[in-house]
């Protein structure tokens, strides 16, 4: 009987110590220019026909969006892809009479517009619309799903959309969980000392290992307005305008509007996984 109940004790603890074994979580891959607190979000980009996302204007588009909504969810303008500080222009001085479009073209300090820093979840997709050729460079429309980044939110180890979460405190200007950004970038004239253009980027990671902006560099670019109080480009074409590619991003975004509409009400006792980034980046060469 005693041989029995050692063998039964010793068994007890083995199938004890392989459940603690089981518990035990590896640690979250580590990229280079990556956060530790988006180390289970992602983002996914799709465009329309015709546009390359792995080379040419679509690269800094991709690297400047992207930076823009790192430096927002981590509240640290320095968590930007390398190169974004020599290719955005510093933000104006407060109550300038500045353009709409320079007024954030990088994240304003303290603006907290998803709440104070903390790890996010999920997704960002965004869809470009077009990539046109304008007199100063290029001129881009993109659409900006946010419906699918998830934080703890205000009950302890529950999760909810950004959008919901920015809703329950200053508002969110969107619809649907759904932006529309025009983004105006040019690389010409190059700065005699500008990186060379980049190419193929595609791969792994969730974020370049180097400087991808090459000699582009963003000149303007806005989520909500352009054009100032007493200029703006909102003629009844603009409204049309805005209202048609709003519509085609509603179509276009992976998730139908019934989905969408579905995240941003949902609370989650777990969050998310990460679908993984799309196109991605390359791995350091």
């Amino acid at each position: 009987m005693k041989l029995i109940v050692r063998c039964c004790a010793v068994l007890l603890l083995t199938v004890a110590g392989l459940t603690g074994c089981r518990a035990e979580q590896p640690p979250a891959p580590t990229f280079a220019n990556w956060p530790q607190s988006l180390a289970d979000f992602r983002f996914r980009w799709a465009a329309e026909p015709g546009i390359d996302l792995v080379s040419g204007p679509a690269v800094p588009l991709r690297a400047y969006l992207e930076s823009y909504r790192i430096g927002q969810l981590t509240g640290e303008n320095g968590a930007a892809y390398p190169g974004f500080d020599r290719a955005v222009p510093e933000l104006p001085a407060p109550n300038s009479d500045a353009p709409a479009q320079l007024v954030a073209i990088r994240p304003v300090p303290g603006a907290e517009q998803f709440g104070p820093p903390a790890p996010f979840y999920g997704n960002e997709y965004f869809h470009i619309l077009e990539i046109t050729p304008v007199e100063s460079g290029y001129r881009a429309y993109v659409c900006d799903g946010l419906y699918k980044i998830f934080r703890e939110g205000e009950e302890r180890g529950k999760y909810v959309s950004v959008v919901k979460y920015a809703a329950n405190h200053r508002g969110l200007n969107d619809v649907n969980g759904m932006k529309v950004w025009r983004v105006e970038f040019t690389d010409t004239p190059p700065a005699a000392d500008a990186p060379a253009m980049v190419t193929d980027q595609r791969g792994p990671n969730p974020a370049p290992a180097g400087d991808v902006f090459g000699p582009w560099r963003i000149t303007a670019a806005s989520d909500f307005a352009w054009g100032t109080d007493i200029n703006r480009e909102f003629t009844s074409d603009e409204w049309i305008d805005g209202a048609r590619r709003t519509s085609q991003c509603s179509d276009l975004l992976p998730q139908w509007r019934t989905e969408r509409d579905a995240n941003i009400g949902a609370t989650l006792d777990t969050p998310p996984d990460p679908e993984p980034a799309s196109p991605g980046w390359p791995e350091a060469g």
